[in-house]
């Protein structure tokens, strides 16, 4: 029989989803398919499970109100740029949580779409708080307008460290050759 880690007199309920210790019924709170213990980063996970999906067509910036229409890939991520006030809204967060400009910096730019869905795969795979610009205009503009990579300051390392050996590739093509 196993016990509440919290209350070690009462028996454990069930298992906290993101942490995995077990916990009374009063120490956790019930997703829609998981419990969560009351720690901050499973709270977070609680959240990401209860929250749609994907954005609605339409979402308003909470910093300056624009009304946005987020692309494919920003409501399936839940991560916003707005261009108005140049913000990061990331949807994950009830209430949506706002990053300024001034925390991101530029990282790279590429012209390669393939370049482009490789880096977001693996920046979103370790983690790493980004948001791009000029992506949508490279079918308008081929080879003119790059699109820009910008990376929360606080892990310009450690995207750095995950695309060390990412070779970017020119037209297609990989530099190598």
């Amino acid at each position: 029989m196993k016990y509440c880690i919290n209350h070690p007199d009462k028996k454990a309920y069930s298992v906290c989803h993101g942490c995995g210790k077990d916990y009374c019924e009063s120490c956790l709170v019930a997703g829609k398919e998981f419990y969560y213990c009351k720690n901050p980063e499973c709270q977070k996970l609680l959240r990401m499970e209860s929250a749609p999906a994907v954005l609605p067509d339409n979402v308003k910036c909470p910093n300056c109100g624009t009304e946005l229409i987020p692309t494919k890939e920003e409501k399936k991520e839940r991560k916003i740029h707005c261009p108005e006030c140049e913000t990061m809204i990331d949807f994950n967060y009830d209430p949506p949580k706002a990053f300024n400009k001034e925390n991101y910096v530029e990282f790279l730019s590429s012209l390669n779409q393939g370049d482009i869905a490789l880096i977001k795969s693996i920046l979103n795979d370790g983690g790493i708080d980004f948001y791009t610009t000029g992506e949508n205009f490279l079918s308008l503009d081929p080879l003119i307008v790059p699109a820009v990579f910008y990376v929360n300051e606080k892990q310009v390392l450690d995207a750095k460290e995950l695309l060390k050996d990412f070779k970017l590739n020119i037209f297609g093509l990989s530099g190598n050759i």
